[in-house]
């Protein structure tokens, strides 16, 4: 995926997990640290192994995780990059970027779910106030109540991703944007079509089960961003 458009597989929760999506040609792997409303989630001490020596770049994905916590996070886990669920204060980015200027941050952008009403400006002023904080790249993903609680991704749900393609356009001429929420191999090719983002980011769309990753899906979805990759270069 090197030179094509990036995948991150995320809600990683074991090592065997993230060797299988080194392999077959991904770009990140996720782990998603202390979010309640998570089935996928680990603590701090939990995650450890995972980013101990991983095979892949690790993102540590967090949900109104306080400033000191993140910090413990931060020192102890030392990921390439930490992603933000819950919209941030800009502040905080900048304060980060500062302590930990290695570290890549990168912040989810949330949209409705498909049939729900988008505001492509208000969503353009929300990331327009992250890149300017100094955010590395802007994550598109979809959020919905499920199961009577609200939750900001990993919902299996895609958003209308035709209404954003301009706003995305526009965003990654400053910063990468990735688009999450719903992807499965079977519409990958759709989404990166209607949306042209830099990357796609998934998590359900290649599971067997919540928290295990399925080979055989994870192989055809690296296949199908291949061949939409041969697509776009030709």
């Amino acid at each position: 995926m090197k030179d094509g458009y990036k995948v991150k597989i995320c809600g990683t929760t074991n090592t065997d997990d993230a060797l299988l999506a080194a392999k077959e040609g991904a770009d990140y792997f996720g782990v998603v640290i202390e979010v309640e409303f998570s089935r996928r989630s680990l603590t701090v001490e939990q995650a450890k192994e995972l980013f101990s020596s991983p095979p892949l770049p690790a993102v540590a994905l967090v949900f109104q995780m306080k400033e000191e916590r993140l910090n413990y996070l931060i020192q102890s886990l030392k990921p390439f990059a930490v992603q933000f669920l819950s919209r941030e204060d800009p502040d905080l980015i900048k304060r980060l970027k500062a302590t930990y200027p290695k570290v890549r941050l990168w912040q989810s952008v949330h949209l409705p779910r498909e049939g729900a009403e988008v505001d492509p400006g208000d969503i353009k002023r929300v990331a327009e106030d992250y890149i300017k904080a100094g955010t590395d790249v802007i994550l598109f993903d979809t959020v919905a109540v499920l199961e009577g609680k609200m939750k900001f991704g990993g919902t299996g749900l895609t958003s209308d991703w035709g209404a954003v393609r301009e706003l995305v356009n526009e965003i990654k001429s400053q910063i990468p944007v990735f688009l999450a929420g719903g992807i499965n191999p079977e519409n990958v090719a759709k989404a990166i079509e209607l949306v042209e983002p830099d990357g796609i980011d998934l998590c359900s769309g290649v599971e067997s089960v919540p928290g295990k990753k399925d080979p055989v899906k994870i192989k055809a979805l690296i296949r199908a961003v291949n061949e939409s990759t041969r697509r776009h270069l030709n």
